[in-house]
């Protein structure tokens, strides 16, 4: 049998936080609840001793079963369930009780707590303080009266003595049990609180009332940014000459503030076991003439306490004062937690400005927290550029300080915004995404960008041939020499451009997909600067049927240049949160190009019966017939081109 009962929990650490700032008028509904638990023991021991006597002297009966009982009463101990069986008759009228000692110990200190509620009580109700006294020397009194042996035998008086009610003038427990139990309830009736928009309080006057909704009006203005996270519970009192507001900053220990109002002035105690916490706090009143100082603390303390005094000009401002520190208080909550979250994306100064921000627009950081916190990053990172790899690098490192800071502040907005319409996180990590594609570009993006400019300059070149065949058939100049240095120069300029990208490609270990892009690129430009050198080799008596259906081609050629620069530009800015119709348009215009490659395919077969039918000689014949391969040829290019950015898109932009 256990020989020790195990002792009630120590008192929770805000109660003594509570305590140490001398607020037991906000206490007191808590210490009459704590003298109330106590009498619900007392009552559980007493009925354990009797119960225990019962079946000793009656062991043919049923062993009452006390675990419910114990169980409400809050005793933990269960081998308190076997003391009713192991009890037995030892004659002349006592009773071995399993543990019995220290049962009645544990009762009497029960008591001991009870008389203490009261005692403390008394400090916030002074009429209570006479009768403390007295109940304190009854209690003495009695303890000194109940024998009790080392073996643990107990006489039928001694339970007796314990349970029966006074008589003859006699005192007993169970009477003082009684007179205790009724002096609570009476606090207890005393102090019934009232409800003042979501606070508990008591005691007030009119105006002290005002005062309380104006500090709950700050309070719901913010509330709803602590989502599921307990804490912002109030509690109100008016204490002598000054009305006190607590409130419950969430479920850790030592993280207090207590408020304090007297005329036009607020104290605002504040305790916290983190320093840089107590600094943002004291920031987040900046906008009030508040002035900070250290409090004296108990050598030892686990934690930190200031108080910051303030005085109003008008009871106006006392309330729009009272309102915005209610509204600061949310912003407290898992604080620290969100610090250290975001110090592994950022420094830790820039974390805390950015929580700075975060209260200073009623945005927050618990929505950041609850959705996933760096999760959010890194997935978006995983979505946005699979292929490149981190490395413990801290995102002001990959995208610069500025824009880290930027993106953050949108990754804080999107999740409170989402959280609050009720959105899934799925819907918020594509948020997420989509803005990180703004700050930062892909090594697939940063080509397909490269490779959009490099196209504008192939249909530059198609426009400059296509007006060459144009003024031919008018007979309208004879520029081709010149089209022809501009396709060279435009050609190797456009070969400059393609070897940048693929160094790029080289360097950033992303991208290998669109090596043949680049190098199909390089093909079209080759073949249009082909064709443009071969312009000035054409006869000049020429079969109009074919001249003109050489410039159909060439029409042909720059429609499908101007197609795959739309392709590209289409492409390079689509992600999964893409919208669907964003998506359909750059669909289309593939499909678009693909068939204007099978078109320049027929005419320049077209072109080719045409010439061949035709009487021009060998000269005429190759020189018109290059040109046409030459013009299908980059055409057909640019088609598969488009191919190969419709299956970069699909594989790794819409799919992660």
């Amino acid at each position: 049998m256990q020989q020790a009962i195990e002792e009630e929990p120590q008192m929770p650490g805000k109660v003594a936080i509570i305590e140490q700032i001398g607020e037991r008028g906000l206490l007191l509904p808590e210490l009459i609840a704590r003298g109330l638990v106590a009498n619900d023991r007392v009552k559980y021991f007493l009925t354990l001793l009797q119960a225990a006597q019962a079946r000793a002297q009656a062991p043919q009966q049923p062993a009452p079963d006390l675990r419910v009982q114990r169980e409400a009463s809050g005793v933990a101990d269960i081998s308190l369930d076997r003391v009713v069986e192991g009890s037995v008759d030892r004659g002349n009228q006592t009773t071995y009780i399993p543990s019995a000692c220290v049962i009645i110990d544990r009762l009497f200190e029960e008591l001991r707590r009870m008389v203490s509620a009261l005692e403390a009580a008394g400090q916030a109700r002074p009429s209570v303080n006479e009768r403390v006294a007295l109940y304190k020397r009854r209690l003495e009194e009695l303890n000194a009266s109940v024998p009790c042996s080392a073996d643990d035998l107990v006489t039928d008086a001694t339970i007796s003595g314990l349970a029966t009610l006074s008589r003859n003038g006699h005192d007993t427990v169970h009477q003082l049990i009684v007179d205790l139990q009724a002096e609570l309830g009476s606090l207890q009736l005393d102090v019934f609180p009232e409800n003042i928009d979501g606070a508990r309080a008591y005691g007030l006057t009119q105006s002290d009332r005002r005062l309380v909704s104006a500090f709950m009006a700050g309070i719901r203005e913010t509330a709803g940014l602590k989502f599921d996270h307990p804490g912002l519970g109030t509690t109100a009192a008016r204490d002598g000459a000054w009305i006190s507001i607590q409130n419950d900053l969430g479920s850790t220990d030592a993280h207090v503030v207590v408020l304090h109002v007297a005329d036009l002035a607020v104290t605002i105690t504040y305790t916290d076991v983190h320093r840089s916490r107590v600094r943002f706090f004291q920031d987040l009143l900046l906008k009030y003439s508040v002035t900070w100082t250290p409090a004296p603390m108990t050598p030892g303390s686990a934690y930190e306490m200031s108080e910051g005094q303030y005085l109003a000009e008008t009871p106006e401002q006392l309330a729009s004062f009272l309102t915005f520190v209610g509204s600061r208080l949310v912003f407290l909550i898992d604080w620290n937690r969100a610090r250290k979250r975001l110090a592994r994306l950022v420094s830790k100064s820039e974390a805390v400005a950015l929580l700075k921000w975060a209260a200073d627009n009623n945005v927050g950081h618990r929505a950041f927290l609850q959705a996933g916190d760096i999760r959010l990053v890194e997935t978006a990172f995983e979505r946005a550029v699979p292929l490149q790899t981190r490395l413990g690098a801290r995102l002001d490192e990959l995208l610069g300080r500025q824009a880290a800071r930027l993106f953050l502040m949108s990754v804080l907005r999107t999740a409170a915004a989402g959280l609050a319409a009720g959105q899934s996180t799925r819907l918020i990590e594509d948020k997420v995404e989509a803005e990180l594609l703004r700050y930062l570009e892909t090594p697939e993006r940063h080509v397909l960008a490269g490779v959009a400019e490099h196209a504008t300059m192939i249909a530059a070149l198609a426009d400059r041939v296509r007006h060459e065949f144009t003024l031919r058939k008018n007979h309208d100049g004879d520029d081709h020499a010149r089209t022809s240095e501009l396709a060279h120069a435009w050609g190797a300029r456009a070969d400059d451009m393609l070897r940048h990208e693929t160094r790029y490609i080289e360097s950033s270990g992303g991208g290998h997909q669109l090596r043949p892009l680049l190098s199909e690129a390089g093909g079209a430009a080759s073949a249009l600067e082909e064709t443009a050198f071969m312009l000035p080799l054409i006869p000049g008596a020429i079969d109009p049927k074919v001249l003109a259906l050489m410039e159909g081609l060439a029409d042909q050629v720059g429609a499908t240049a101007r197609e795959y620069v739309r392709c590209l530009e289409e492409g390079k800015d689509l992600s999964r949160s893409s919208d669907r119709r964003d998506v359909d348009s750059f669909l289309v215009t593939v499909d678009r190009l693909a068939a204007l490659g099978r078109q320049t395919n027929t005419s320049r077969r077209a072109i080719t019966e045409r010439i061949l039918r035709g009487s021009g000689d060998c000269h005429e014949l190759y020189v018109l017939t290059t040109l046409a391969d030459g013009f299908e040829r980059a055409a057909s290019t640019l088609a598969r081109c488009g191919s190969i950015v419709r299956d970069e898109v699909l594989r790794t932009r819409l799919t992660r």
